[in-house]
């Protein structure tokens, strides 16, 4: 027989985002400052010249008294809650247009006064005849939470420019986000994550000369997953107490996502890898790697999965997951990892109507062999899951694959999927109805009750069918050894005789 899944289970992610009570200074990113990468300043179209608008000695003072206030610290992250990937729409990608005229004009009346000109993002902008001591801020605005590098370049000779990033907190207060300043003519840059909204470009001249000039920018990448930013260690996304399901990318070869996972009970964490094969990827394209205490060991991509099983009540067990340098990296290539309590499955079970009348193993064997699983009209499933502490595994999505009706001719398994969630016991149960059939094969047997011979006549339909967990791979009843658990549809079953015994 042929074993072969014709239908992919495909469900929607949904990430949960929240925010913290942290103080007003701490709600806001900190952007770092870092070379830009030359391919990046070159990827930046050529917008012309933009006009010096000043902003006021005002202005700057309230990003002085901002950043007294504000600490360098990343935002709140959202918390993931174990959901499921969508396996067949890639993450769209924002494409941000020039704003014209008339979008300009109706965000102004909100805009920080001095900074009303608003300027489009992925454009490389020229400002000339700039002048000892100018302070010049513009407006730019994220339709969406982007991975953004804000650049101040090609300074001519005599020019000194600094850089600072800077968000209003909805109040009139603009707090800084981060600043570059560089002596001479160095390039100025400042890159990280921000939410989608409203951001100025604030450029103080600490020297000029006459001609003076310098371009300026911003860079932006939307094409960037839930957890961002988390690219290193000490940025890791810190996953909440349950087996999480997550959906990743990488926005550049270079991108690493980090996540941190707190076995609260001391429980087994569990840690797997797949690639999400609707968006174009493979497993290979992705490295996993697990921090042992000492260094970041490669996870081997020929298992399944592998759990960490006494990390200690409290223990953190930290992973990444990063491009693989030696394959082809895309932009819409996507990974699922799957880290978290390490999922036991409890009690599974699939079964037909308690007063069936079951095909005896003596005459079920038609070539497929005995009929484990037999039903009429509905079957009734059922698992458990919970970590190695007992505790119950709340929302994940348990599933019975069943093909009910196997081809005789060409022994192809066409599996449907079946899925449930677990509640607040760790249980999922359904029930499926097999309906009507007339029967591929019949066969003939005799049951002994109520001291009667009864031969029956029973029409029948071979089928299989295995159960898994979307969130875990390489758990649940059948596997790489036995792949499923034969099933038999009863389609009409005939009394021919009954004789007293």
């Amino acid at each position: 027989m042929k074993s072969k899944k014709a239908f992919m289970l495909a469900a929607a992610m949904a990430a949960t985002s929240f925010v913290s009570a942290f103080a007003l200074a701490e709600q806001y990113p900190h952007l770092a400052e870092q070379a830009a990468p030359p391919a990046l300043k070159q990827a930046l179209k050529a917008a012309g010249n933009v006009q010096a608008t000043q902003a006021s000695a005002a202005l700057k003072q309230q990003l002085l008294k901002g950043a007294q206030l504000k600490k360098p610290v990343f935002a709140a992250k959202a918390k993931a809650d174990s959901v499921v990937e969508d396996h067949i729409t890639p993450a769209p990608v924002t494409q941000v247009k020039k704003a014209d005229a008339r979008q300009a004009a109706a965000v102004q009346a909100a805009l920080v006064p001095g900074c009303e000109t608003t300027l489009a993002v992925n454009q490389l902008y020229t400002v000339n005849g700039v002048q000892t001591g100018n302070l010049l801020c513009y407006h730019f605005n994220l339709p969406k939470k982007a991975r953004v590098n804000a650049l101040l370049v090609g300074q001519t000779a005599g020019t000194d420019m600094s850089l600072t990033l800077f968000q209003d907190d909805g109040q009139g207060n603009p707090i800084p986000l981060g600043t570059s300043n560089n002596p001479g003519t160095g390039d100025e840059s400042l890159s990280g994550v921000l939410p989608a909204g409203d951001y100025y470009w604030f450029m103080e001249a600490n020297a000029a000369v006459a001609e003076s000039s310098f371009q300026f920018g911003v860079a932006v990448d939307a094409n960037i997953d839930a957890f961002e930013p988390n690219d290193t260690a000490d940025t890791a996304f810190k996953l909440p107490d349950t087996l999480n399901y997550i959906s990743g990318n990488a926005d550049s070869l270079n991108d690493v996502d980090y996540f941190d996972f707190t076995a609260v009970r001391g429980q087994s964490v569990g840690i797997a890898l797949t690639a999400d094969a609707a968006s174009g990827s493979t497993r290979n394209k992705w490295i996993l790697e697990r921090f042992d205490g000492n260094q970041w060991v490669v996870v081997d991509t020929t298992v399944k999965s592998t759990s960490i099983p006494s990390p200690g009540v409290g223990g953190v067990v930290k992973v990444r997951v990063r491009p693989n340098p030696g394959d082809a990296w895309s932009a819409t290539g996507k990974y699922n990892l799957s880290f978290g309590s390490n999922p036991r499955v409890n009690s599974p079970d699939v079964k037909g109507e308690s007063n069936v009348l079951r095909i005896p193993y003596s005459a079920s064997d038609v070539g497929y062999g005995y009929m484990t699983t037999q039903a009429y009209r509905d079957l009734t499933w059922t698992m458990g899951l919970s970590d190695s502490t007992g505790a119950p595994l709340v929302g994940l999505h348990p599933i019975v694959y069943l093909d009910q009706h196997i081809n005789p001719n060409t022994g192809n398994i066409v599996y449907k999927p079946y899925v449930g969630t677990t509640n607040s016991s760790g249980l999922a149960t359904g029930t499926i109805n097999v309906g009507t059939c007339s029967g591929d094969f019949q066969t003939t047997f005799v049951d002994y009750a109520q001291g009667y011979n009864n031969t029956w006549r029973t029409d029948f339909n071979y089928g299989v069918w295995r159960m898994e967990v979307l969130e875990y791979p390489g758990i649940g009843v059948g596997g790489d050894n036995t792949q499923f658990v034969s099933f038999g549809h009863l389609c009409k079953q005939t009394l021919l005789s009954s004789t007293k015994s």
